[in-house]
């Protein structure tokens, strides 16, 4: 399964800082930069389809709209500290820095006092502080950028990817398949294909779990009522929303915003 993390950048200034043990996440992407330091163990990330493979003392880098996952094999142990931020905290670097091609997403054995300060990195409270920690990690991949070399995709990835797009940018519309090869020009068989060739479901089943994951951040984030969610959402009555929540969620809204994971007992 992939799918899009719209709550990563939503706004600015965007961060987030985690700690993770025995790290293993499905294929996904987001609009942020994503950043990982392996403390212990090994793990495999995927990115755009190439798997590196990871371990203690590596950083690791994961540009913007890039499909990347993590995995740690069963049986095995990792812990990573990750931190996921938006591209206008490194404003000075970020426009090369997602330009152009980095020779290497992997740095193997980044030194002590890096590591160190990553760690500490969970301590900050304000944005110049955040800052400062990400301008000094960033760097160390801004030298290893090929600037004679534009990051550029395959054209077929481009296209799926700007399927994506076009549905976090449409939240509040249908989204039809129909709708969007007329947008981009291209015939609604062959988007078709290209669709579940990379992401794994028909794309009417992506648009609804992307719609519900949005209305789960809306109801745990906002005091937006359920039907003006249902309308953010994209939905065309709540009565609809409500049956295509309790569909992938097992439960309703309410119970959902209640902080009840227990599936609703007609489900």
């Amino acid at each position: 399964m992939f799918f899009y993390e719209i709550e990563h950048g939503v706004g600015a200034n965007h961060f987030l800082y985690e700690r993770n043990v025995n790290h293993s996440f499905p294929l996904h992407m987001h609009r942020c930069y994503e950043m990982v330091l392996m403390l212990e163990g090994d793990m495999t990330i995927q990115i755009d389809g190439e798997e590196y493979a990871v371990t203690k003392g590596d950083l690791i880098l994961i540009k913007p709209h890039r499909a990347h996952s993590y995995k740690t094999e069963e049986g095995k142990q990792s812990l990573c500290l990750l931190c996921v931020f938006s591209g206008d905290l490194i404003s000075a670097i970020n426009e090369p820095l997602a330009r152009y091609r980095l020779n290497t997403p992997v740095l193997h054995g980044v030194p002590a006092c890096y590591r160190e300060l990553f760690l500490h990195m969970k301590d900050s409270k304000d944005i110049p502080t955040v800052k400062g920690f990400l301008y000094l990690f960033c760097a160390l991949f801004y030298h290893q950028l090929n600037h004679e070399v534009e990051d550029t995709l395959p054209k077929e990835s481009g296209h799926w990817q700007d399927m994506l797009m076009y549905v976090e940018s449409n939240m509040d519309k249908p989204c039809t398949l129909h709708e969007l090869a007329e947008k981009l020009k291209y015939n609604e068989s062959y988007l078709s294909r290209i669709f579940v060739k990379n992401v794994g479901i028909p794309f009417s089943e992506y648009v609804r779990e992307v719609k519900i994951n949005n209305a789960c951040h809306l109801l745990r984030n906002t005091a937006d009522s359920i039907h003006d969610i249902s309308v953010k959402c994209g939905f065309a009555n709540q009565t609809s929303f409500n049956r295509c929540f309790r569909q992938i969620m097992g439960m309703s809204p309410n119970r959902y915003r209640a902080g009840n994971d227990t599936p609703d007992p007609a489900e």
